[in-house]
């Protein structure tokens, strides 16, 4: 007769494998819901050969291109970022200094419209190897409402050197008028005080 084997207890090593996995997995799940869900588009490039290796939802709708245009390629390679050398420079710098930062960068997309964003990028390990993430913000908006902004106040000094000009005018013209008033006023004055004597 054989006796039955009853199950054994895991191995603590296992548990924690199992533990380490699921937290893990859980990580990934964190990050690729932020990756897809941010409101600003993302671009994952491979430091050291500068391909991209992954973009978000965002970018693909913002600039027009579909993601089999962006991965893979170089930086340089695809349409908003044509400008070869700036893009390689860029790419450099950020190599040697880990960061990047532009405030204002033209881009064009797919459809010929040009915007104006915020680039940063900066450099970070991950799974062995270096990677660039590069988030990419439309400013578009903000930079057509400080024209808007700039527009409105050269307006306002205009109209204010105008203003200026016009009151020192008017001024200058009520002078005369006044001062010829008080000569009559005071001629009457002294006319009036000889005839009472």
């Amino acid at each position: 007769m054989t006796v039955p084997k009853l199950p054994q207890a895991p191995r603590a090593a296992d548990v924690e494998r199992r533990q380490t996995q699921a937290a893990l997995q859980d990580s990934e799940s964190r990050y690729r819901r932020f990756f897809e869900s941010a409101q600003d588009g993302i671009l994952i490039l491979d430091a050291d050969i500068g391909h991209i290796t992954d973009v978000n939802p965002f970018l693909i709708e913002m600039l027009g291109y579909t993601r089999e245009e962006f991965l893979g390629k170089q930086l340089w390679e695809i349409g908003p970022f044509k400008d070869a050398p700036a893009a390689q420079a860029a790419i450099i710098e950020l190599q040697s200094k880990g960061y990047i930062r532009y405030e204002d960068l033209l881009l064009e997309t797919r459809d010929g419209r040009r915007m104006n964003v915020e680039f940063v990028s900066n450099v970070y390990w991950a799974d062995q190897q270096h990677m660039i993430q590069c988030n990419i913000r439309d400013i578009t908006a903000r930079k057509l409402a400080e024209a808007a902004l700039s527009q409105s106040m050269a307006e306002l000094h205009k109209r204010n050197e105008e203003l200026d000009a016009f009151a020192h005018t008017v001024a200058h013209d009520l002078k005369n008028p006044v001062h010829l008033t008080m000569g009559y006023a005071d001629l009457l004055a002294k006319g009036y005080l000889t005839m009472s004597r």
